[in-house]
């Protein structure tokens, strides 16, 4: 009797060492303590364990919210008007629009005007105030252009060139004399007189295919000069009363500056 007690308190003994391990009667003592896992936590003195309905927990939840919260609530408050919300969204760092440059670096120009239109216009053209922002400035009209060769050792050279276009069987050229205004071209060889630059540039092509590699094109311009006006960095409002100015004078034409 003795014998069958004692196997049967040892089976209940094992049984209960075999199956407290793997949790079958419930947590085990070392799960409800875990020091090893609480030696693993980085400065664990700092846990606590909050209710889920503590004050505590609220307010750092509330202060933990993400930077962006402020622009949520103004879009929210702003209702369904996007101007509205676009304007509550925009930072607080972003420059009004008064503060952007109102005047653009540029350069304007207006022209060409005779010597009486230019002295009209820069008479009124002096209630802008504008200084040293203004500049007067002489042009002259491209009325043609001449294919040359450019001088090169006076007369003597000159001579070798007039043999060598008469070897390559090109005759229609002069020198031209030292009477000419220019005086860096003379003595130069002219070979032709064309109106238009591209007419001079075809011309130039066939002396190249013929043998005459030096040829080049000048433009010549008109004796009479033209006055251009080059005005600098204009606000808004002088470019409007700059185009009240303008309409005196239909004829003049307001550009970018060419140079």
């Amino acid at each position: 009797m003795k014998l069958k007690l004692l196997f049967w308190l040892l089976l209940v003994g094992n049984v209960i060492l075999f199956g407290l391990p793997r949790g079958y009667f419930g947590a085990n003592a070392t799960e409800r303590r875990e020091p090893q896992r609480l030696a693993e936590q980085l400065h664990a003195e700092l846990l606590s364990v909050l209710p889920a309905n503590s004050e505590k927990l609220a307010s750092q939840t509330r202060s933990q919210a993400p930077a962006s919260a402020p622009y949520a609530s103004a879009a929210a408050a702003a209702g369904a008007d996007p101007a509205a919300a676009a304007n509550a969204a925009a930072p607080a760092t972003q420059p009004p629009a008064a503060q952007v440059a109102a005047v653009t670096p540029s350069c304007t120009e207006v022209g060409n005007f005779t010597v009486a239109d230019a002295k009209r216009f820069s008479e009124q053209l002096a209630s802008l105030n504008l200084g040293d922002r203004v500049a007067q400035k002489l042009t002259q009209d491209v009325t043609s252009h001449m294919v040359y060769i450019p001088p090169q050792d006076g007369r003597e050279g000159a001579e070798r060139r007039i043999a060598e276009l008469r070897r390559l069987g090109i005759g229609d050229f002069y020198v031209i004399p030292d009477s000419f205004p220019n005086p860096a071209l003379r003595s130069g060889i002219s070979l032709g007189i064309f109106r238009t630059e591209e007419a001079a540039k075809a011309y130039v092509g066939q002396l190249i295919s013929r043998g005459v590699r030096s040829a080049r094109i000048i433009a010549r311009r008109s004796g009479a000069g033209k006055q251009v006006f080059q005005l600098r960095d204009l606000s808004p409002e002088a470019r409007t009363a700059l185009d009240n100015i303008k309409s005196a004078f239909p004829d003049q034409e307001i550009r970018a500056c060419s140079a």
